[in-house]
C-alpha cells in the first residue's frame, strides 16, 4: 500500500487534492495531511512556546468531518487519513519526516498553492519540490487535454 503526503492548510482546497487522488487512484493508499513549520532558533521560544499544541487548532471540525466523508466515499481506495505536522528548518529533516511516514508520493495543487497558517509556516512548495520524492500535481490529473492516470 502506498502513502501520499498532502501539504495542507486544512482548507477545502486541501481536501480537493485528496478527492482528486481518490477518484483517480488505481490501488489503495493512505493519506497524511501535513503543514510545515519553522523550528524556533531562540532558546526562550523553545522553552516557553506551545507551538506544538496550538497547531492542531488550525484543523477544524469541518475538516475532520470532510476527511470522514472522503474515507466513506472512497473506502475501497483510501485506507487511512491522518494529520501530522512537520517542524524543522532543513531539507534533511523533511526527508526524515517523509521516511518516517513511508511516503511514496507528495500530492499538491500548484494552482492553489499551500497558504501559510502562521508566521512560523514554511513556504512548502519549494521544499517539497526538492524532497526527491515523486510529486503529483493534481491540477494535471483532471485536465481534459492532459489527463494523466495515477499509477499507484
Amino acid at each position: 500500500m502506498k502513502t501520499v503526503i498532502i501539504p495542507a492548510d486544512f482548507s477545502p482546497e486541501s481536501l480537493q487534492v485528496a478527492h482528486i487522488l481518490a477518484r483517480n487512484a488505481q490501488e489503495k493508499f493512505s493519506i497524511v495531511f501535513t503543514h510545515l513549520f519553522h523550528v524556533a532558533d531562540d532558546i526562550q521560544d523553545l522553552l516557553f512556546s506551545t507551538y506544538r499544541k496550538k497547531e492542531y487548532d488550525f484543523v477544524s471540525e469541518a475538516f475532520w468531518e470532510e476527511c470522514h466523508v472522503i474515507k466513506n466515499l472512497y473506502g475501497n481506495k483510501v485506507h487511512s487519513i491522518k494529520v501530522e505536522f512537520f517542524y524543522g528548518n532543513k531539507l534533511a529533516a523533511f526527508k526524515n519526516f517523509l521516511d518516517a511516514h513511508d511516503a511514496d508520493f507528495i500530492a499538491y495543487s500548484e494552482n492553489n498553492g499551500i497558504p501559510k497558517l502562521s508566521k512560523s509556516s514554511l513556504d512548502a512548495l519549494p521544499v517539497i519540490k526538492k524532497s526527491g520524492l515523486e510529486l503529483i500535481n493534481v491540477d494535471k490529473i483532471e485536465e481534459p487535454a492532459k489527463s494523466q492516470e495515477i499509477c499507484f
